[in-house]
């Protein structure tokens, strides 16, 4: 059943569209218009068809679920809307590969907190951040961390090589980064261990010497997990 369908059985449109889509029987969709908002399958289908517009979509087919996000009007792949994912919603599922050899899934990193850090080769500040990043994994083996490209592997493989990247890379994200809306590099994103957004920023300043950056980025870490963890106790997080 779709997410659109909630509220009742889906259209039999919506079911021939689902199933285009291959998530097994038990399909669960969500869809995104171009700016990120929740929207059914009967306003997704009609600004599709009317704004003549693509969507990007996200999946994972282990798990049959898939985020839709609707582009804005003329928008190709690789030019993402606005940034649209907020503290306490759902991250988009997603099956993508992993330098370590392996398909990596959002269901992967449920459990524990997961660091995530969106980056590409020639990114400058992604470049300076990686001895951050790699401070950071030393001192806290008890999260996930992975970062993600939306190159390929080779590239992908290079940067590790030339940079010393020490996290689990993940690449060809370019799909997931549309969905998000993520535009500038690096983007850090926290997800707690339901899988849901606990925070997020965007890079981290390059005139700051390596202790401070580590410290700012502990600093956000226990802001994000104590902010996440007040939210499930006073209600659920907001549902997309």
């Amino acid at each position: 059943m779709s997410a659109a369908a909630h509220a009742g059985n889906p259209a039999p449109d919506e079911m021939r569209f689902v199933a285009t889509l291959q998530l097994g029987t038990t399909p669960h969709v969500r869809y995104l218009d171009a700016n990120g908002k929740p929207i059914d399958y009967p306003a997704f289908a009609q600004q599709m068809h009317e704004g003549r517009r693509h969507y990007s979509i996200t999946r994972d087919a282990q798990a049959g679920a898939a985020v839709l996000r609707l582009r804005p009007a003329g928008a190709r792949a690789g030019e993402p809307g606005r940034f649209a994912f907020g503290r306490g919603d759902a991250f988009p599922p997603f099956e993508l590969p992993s330098l370590q050899g392996s398909t990596q899934r959002l269901s992967d990193l449920h459990g524990r907190y997961t660091l995530v850090s969106f980056f590409f080769a020639e990114c400058a500040p992604c470049i300076a951040e990686v001895p951050t990043l790699n401070a950071f994994a030393r001192e806290h083996g008890d999260m996930n961390l992975i970062s993600i490209t939306y190159e390929n592997a080779d590239t992908a493989r290079q940067f590790v090589q030339e940079r010393g990247l020490t996290w689990n890379v993940l690449y060809h994200g370019q799909s997931l980064m549309d969905t998000l809306g993520i535009g500038i590099f690096p983007t850090l994103m926290l997800l707690d261990p339901s899988g849901r957004v606990a925070g997020s920023a965007v890079g981290m300043s390059m005139q700051d010497d390596p202790a401070k950056r580590l410290a700012d980025l502990d600093s956000w870490i226990e802001q994000w997990k104590r902010a996440a963890a007040t939210q499930t106790t006073n209600g659920k997080p907001t549902q997309q």
